[in-house]
């Protein structure tokens, strides 16, 4: 993501881009990315899609908004429910915050068949804006709350083995090394996505000053 203005992106015939949701709106790295790319010589088709545990809202309407301006043309848009990073920490009893929707894999190599298809279709660069979701509206105060609230997240020491992998996941540079190696978390940049936590071997960060997590979403890969 970082690297967009390497990637000769106009030598693209078609684009699928995807976010994870956070607090019903796309990933601030995401956005970044759309931010550096360079406008397209060329209306370009693309597939859009978002990542969400609940609602993802007006994701997919911000992402095309944005494309447009590259001259990026949606053609295609879906949401897939997924696990919840800050659910997953919050309530870990709840089996559906560490699992994808039934038959994931099928429906997202379905729907990439439907778009390749559509690419050859006349007409279609026209695209098409996502229309505005009522949801938005409903879930506005917990997608402020969420923006305007970074919760701390927090080190335990005595289990941390400085292993760094923290701070090589995270996609906003959150984290940094003290003197002895231990990881510093800077508040300002963490856009509360957890990945630092989940990607954890040691289970050594967690929001709660008193209790490691019992549970993460990556435990079962290691």
């Amino acid at each position: 993501m970082e690297a967009a203005g390497k990637l000769h992106l106009n030598e693209y015939d078609a684009f699928i881009i995807g976010t994870p949701v956070y607090h019903a709106a796309p990933s601030y790295i995401v956005l970044d990315f759309i931010e550096a790319m360079p406008p397209m010589k060329r209306a370009i088709p693309a597939f859009l899609y978002n990542a969400r545990a609940t609602w993802s809202c007006n994701t997919n309407r911000i992402l095309a908004k944005k494309l447009k301006g590259k001259n990026v043309i949606t053609i295609m848009d879906r949401d897939y429910r997924s696990p919840a990073s800050d659910g997953s920490l919050i309530v870990p009893f709840v089996r559906r915050f560490f699992q994808f929707e039934r038959q994931i894999r099928e429906k997202v190599a379905r729907d990439c068949d439907i778009f390749l298809s559509r690419l050859d279709t006349p007409g279609i660069k026209k695209g098409y804006i996502p229309h505005f979701r009522v949801s938005s509206i409903i879930n506005a105060p917990n997608k402020l709350a969420g923006q305007l609230i970074t919760f701390p997240i927090l080190l335990h020491r005595d289990h941390c083995t400085r292993c760094g992998r923290c701070i090589r996941s995270c996609p906003h540079h959150a984290w940094k090394r003290d003197a002895q190696g231990y990881p510093v978390f800077q508040r300002k940049k963490c856009e509360n996505c957890y990945r630092c936590i989940h990607h954890c071997p040691a289970k050594a960060l967690s929001l709660s000053k008193r209790r490691r997590p019992k549970k993460l979403l990556y435990s079962k890969q290691r």
